[in-house]
């Protein structure tokens, strides 16, 4: 549980449940004093009688992600320790950070984010690992994949290495917050653009918009919001024009510049162009024809 996402929720485990046995992911780190608001791996029995902690944290998951549900041959002291290390991630290749695979909201993103193998290792320790989607109401879970005991302390050696790619996965899991956002960027930027367009259609072309624009091997949320912005606003093929594309696909310009780019330089002529040669089937295209 991740006692951050509740003002109350270590308070009320300590003097609710006395007896409940956790541990605190944070212990033996640089975050160890902020117990009250750190993971913390409970020890629960399917098997008892009394179902209330049960009850408590289904009520807490279900206020905001914030519970993961595993399954271990492990103890309890043994598998914090294992998932305390599993708290080490790199980036940019030297740059320590702190991955929070304990928020619900990161965990089922990492099946789809982590290679094969990073996959395989990491999940290693754990036979059963399921957290609460609220969109859909419904559990998911990652399936791990079976290892040697080698293989299950590979990444409590060297942290695991994500670069920026499978970062914004992880930021946008299922990409659905990243979809809900850029329908409200457009309600509050371009209403008359969506006029009369129902909501399951405009999922549609948010998806649509960020297939294209992943396509270009761009992948920043900013980037994402204004590759949607311009098909609605401009024309939903905007990126089919020639001019357009020789930045989309120039690898002389950084990925996260090139729509920036293309915006300061590309001339009012070819804008008037691209207005006026609109597709609106493009609307729903993942890929544009080449």
């Amino acid at each position: 549980m991740d006692c951050a996402a509740h003002d109350d929720a270590f308070s009320q485990l300590t003097t609710r449940f006395p007896d409940a046995q956790w541990r605190s992911l944070f212990a033996d780190t640089p975050e160890a004093h902020l117990q009250s608001a750190a993971p913390l791996l409970i020890a629960l029995d399917p098997t008892a009688g009394d179902k209330s902690i049960f009850m408590w944290l289904i009520e807490k998951e279900r206020a905001h992600p914030s519970v993961t549900w595993l399954k271990s041959h492990f103890g309890l002291p043994v598998l914090a320790m294992m998932l305390t290390r599993r708290l080490q991630c790199r980036i940019n290749d030297d740059e320590d950070v702190v991955l929070r695979f304990y928020d619900p909201r990161i965990l089922l993103g990492l099946s789809s984010a982590m290679t094969g193998r990073q996959k395989k290792f990491f999940i290693a320790p754990v036979s059963s690992w399921t957290a609460w989607e609220p969109r859909r109401e419904a559990y998911y879970g990652i399936d791990p994949e079976p290892t040697t005991p080698a293989g299950i302390a590979a990444f409590s050696v060297v942290p695991i290495s994500l670069d920026e790619r499978q970062r914004e996965q992880l930021m946008y899991y299922d990409k659905l917050a990243l979809y809900d956002s850029i329908i409200a960027h457009w309600e509050a930027n371009s209403p008359e653009a969506i006029e009369g367009m129902e909501g399951d259609m405009l999922r549609k072309i948010a998806v649509a918009a960020v297939a294209r624009c992943a396509g270009y091997g761009i992948h920043n949320a900013d980037d994402q919001h204004l590759f949607a912005g311009l098909m609605m606003r401009v024309s939903p093929s905007f990126d089919a024009h020639p001019m357009v594309r020789s930045y989309l696909r120039d690898e002389e310009i950084a990925p996260e510049a090139r729509l920036s780019q293309m915006i300061d330089e590309l001339p009012d002529a070819i804008w008037r162009q691209i207005g006026e040669q609109k597709h609106y089937e493009a609307l729903f295209q993942h890929a544009l024809p080449a």
